[in-house]
This record gives C-alpha cells, structure tokens and sequence, in this order.
C-alpha cells in the first residue's frame, strides 16, 4: 500500500482549520517502532508555548511529523483512519474531542475490534496490563472476566445496572 497516496487522497477531505492550508507542504510521514503501542502520533517539531502561539494567531505551524504503526500497512482502512485521525490532530484539533472523531469518521471511518487482527492484539495487550481483571455485579454477586474494554452498563446474569 503506498501510504503517500493515501495522504495524497485525505488532504482534500480534512475539515477547515488552523492548520489545515499549510498539510500539504508541512506533513512528513514515518513509520513507528513495530514494537510501539501507538497506531499513530502526530508531533509538531515548535514546542507547545511556540504552537499555542502559531494556533492562535493562524500562522505556519512549521515542520508537522506523523508517525504511523508498521502493521498497518496490512490493514489498508484500519490506515486510512489512523492517518486521517493523524490528520485531523494536525489540522489543528489536538484534543481528543468529539469534533476530532466525527471528523475522522466522515473522512475514513473506523474498523471494529472483530475485523483487525491488530486492535485485537492491541485490545488483549491493554487488558493484560489493567488492574481490574473482573467485573462484578453488586445486586446479584455474579462475577465474569473483563473482555471489553469499557465497563458494561448492566450485569450478564441479573441485568441490574452496574
């Protein structure tokens, strides 16, 4: 998969922002350590007083590095989310907020955990390392191993909310 054309692909469809006239001369791809825990990061090479201050007066914000995980290159959709999310955040949205993932999911909308081999692997890798290997209902006292990520909202036995 050639990822600068994937690049080449999203630039028109990022949203208007700070940022986004200059991605096109300002973005440098690179490949993360495969052993890295991220998809994907976007780093500004001006340090954070510098790019709040290039934010709010709308200027060049300089040299802009996305980095992406090396395995997404056998996941070709699960890239083009990682790398318009990566975008987004260099458009100027640097907070994960609600308008960076509705962005994101109207330019490349993400892939479910049952469809990529690495979220998989990444999900199992964060539950291993979490404290709270159990879940456990206070109304009836049933206990079941975590598999999710996020806390049910009811109980699997009894349905009481948790």
């Amino acid at each position: 998969m050639d990822v600068e054309a994937v690049l080449l692909e999203l630039l028109p469809q990022i949203p208007e922002n700070t940022f986004t006239k200059w991605l096109d001369k300002r973005v440098r791809l690179i490949w993360l350590d495969a052993d890295d825990d991220r998809l994907g990061m976007t780093r500004f090479e001006v340090g954070p007083a510098e790019l709040v201050r290039r934010n709010r007066l709308k200027l060049d914000p300089g040299l802009i590095t996305i980095g992406l995980h090396p395995r997404l290159k056998d996941e070709p959709e699960l890239l083009r989310h990682t790398l318009a999310h990566e975008l987004v955040h260099a458009s100027g949205t640097f907070d994960h907020s609600k308008e960076l993932h509705d962005a994101t999911e109207a330019i490349a909308p993400g892939v479910s955990i049952s469809q990529s081999p690495l979220l998989q692997e990444k999900r199992d890798e964060l539950l291993a390392s979490v404290e709270i290997k159990n879940w456990y209902c206070k109304s009836c006292g049933y206990r079941w191993s975590r598999s999710t990520m996020r806390k049910p909202s009811r109980c699997f036995k009894c349905a009481a909310l948790l």
